[in-house]
């Protein structure tokens, strides 16, 4: 838009100057002045006419060093080898070989395209057309024209350079955004939804546990749960390691296959199978964890004849899995209370998840130490022996 607005200023301003160049002479007939003497300068930076009128009047037009000045003042731009350039110095090769008689005709006759060159044929003409013969030169009063063009010319100038430093400045655009208003609701029914998926969450995680206690799967998980209880900090740093021998081992099993004799029949088992073992040993091990930390708070909570009485695996997996969601559990209640207290929620979140990563860990390197529950091992590495009682499974 700028850049639209810089050419109407600087057409408008062309045909100002036109019109007051035009307006001195009445619109009555008019015969060329003839050119008393005339001066051509060519060279490859310049290209200048002077011409000497009758009356002591003369006219100097030149384009030199990138720019156009007229009686000395520099009034536009002409870039060497340009539109306009090259016509000036057509015009000027062509009025070397004129005749001083021919030579008005001619320049009168010569006109560019632009605005820098309507402008220097507004002041040939000018220059060039004189009143008929016959009119009282009182009649016409002389106007200043050099002094008109030249203050125009200037003005014109200043234009350009604000309308240039317009052009230049970044635009900046400001958006102003409603003020939103506190709603105590809106936290409020943020924690709800929080707690509504965290106790969904639970009750997955507790329907897959005790679905694999119902059909059988009480020893595995137990078993991977003493393992995780009587060397977490083993178990940690086999499931640390394993998490990170995961995609190389499910990379060189495939390569392994693709190269043996069976390849292609067990590509087809290997590779939808080794991540869903992947997922399913994850998630025997954080039910595993979950299930010793129900021992340990069994154990701190009930006396021995409760505890024999009451602990069994579904109470351990209950509640453990609430142990290990607590955190997230009591980050959504805080979140319920507003913005004042967003610091504290944070933390609990970064705690809740830094805990779920241990407990993961801890469970995968469970697994892997204890063969998936087949063989507990104590602190010491020794392979557990069955314990001195049974559970007996609790009627749901």
């Amino acid at each position: 838009m700028l850049s639209t607005r810089s050419d109407r200023v600087r057409r408008l301003a062309a045909g100002t100057a036109l019109f007051i160049l035009t307006a001195a002479a009445p619109l009555a007939a008019q015969t060329l002045t003839n050119v008393a003497s005339s001066e051509f300068s060519m060279s490859g930076s310049e290209a200048a006419l002077t011409l000497e009128f009758e009356g002591s009047r003369s006219l100097a037009i030149a384009i030199r060093d990138g720019g156009v000045f007229i009686d000395g003042t520099r009034v536009g731009a002409a870039a060497r080898g340009s539109a306009l350039d090259s016509s000036w110095r057509d015009l000027l090769t062509r009025a070397m070989d004129a005749s001083p008689a021919e030579l008005p005709q001619l320049l009168f006759e010569w006109s560019a395209e632009g605005d820098m060159g309507a402008h220097i044929d507004s002041a040939l003409d000018a220059a060039l057309q004189s009143a008929a013969p016959g009119v009282d030169a009182m009649q016409v009063p002389a106007v200043p024209i050099s002094d008109s063009v030249t203050r125009l010319n200037e003005r014109i100038g200043e234009l350009e350079q604000m309308v240039d430093r317009l052009e230049a400045q970044p635009t900046r655009v400001r958006v102003e955004r409603p003020a939103r208003r506190y709603n105590p609701f809106h936290h409020i029914t943020e924690g709800l939804a929080g707690i509504f998926s965290i106790l969904v969450t639970y009750v997955v995680l507790f329907s897959i546990g005790f679905a694999t206690i119902f059909f059988g799967g009480r020893k595995y998980i137990e078993g991977v749960a003493d393992t995780a209880r009587h060397a977490p900090g083993r178990s940690f740093l086999v499931g640390l390691a394993g998490s990170f021998l995961v995609v190389p081992a499910f990379i060189l099993g495939i390569i392994a296959l693709a190269i043996s004799v069976i390849g292609i029949p067990a590509l087809l088992v290997w590779v939808p199978g080794f991540p869903v073992a992947v997922v399913l040993a994850v998630l025997l091990g954080y039910l595993a964890v979950a299930h010793a930390a129900g021992e340990v708070f069994a154990e701190r909570r009930f006396y021995v004849t409760d505890w024999f009485q009451r602990g069994n695996s579904y109470y351990f997996l209950l509640s453990g899995i609430g142990i290990l969601l607590a955190l997230f559990l009591v980050s959504q209640v805080v979140h319920m209370a507003g913005p004042w207290l967003r610091a504290i929620n944070a933390i609990l979140i970064f705690l809740g998840c830094a805990s779920t990563a241990v407990v993961v860990l801890i469970g995968l390197g469970a697994v892997l130490i204890s063969r998936g529950g087949k063989q507990p091992v104590r602190a010491d590495g020794t392979v557990a022996e069955p314990d001195l009682f049974t559970e007996e499974e609790a009627s749901v």
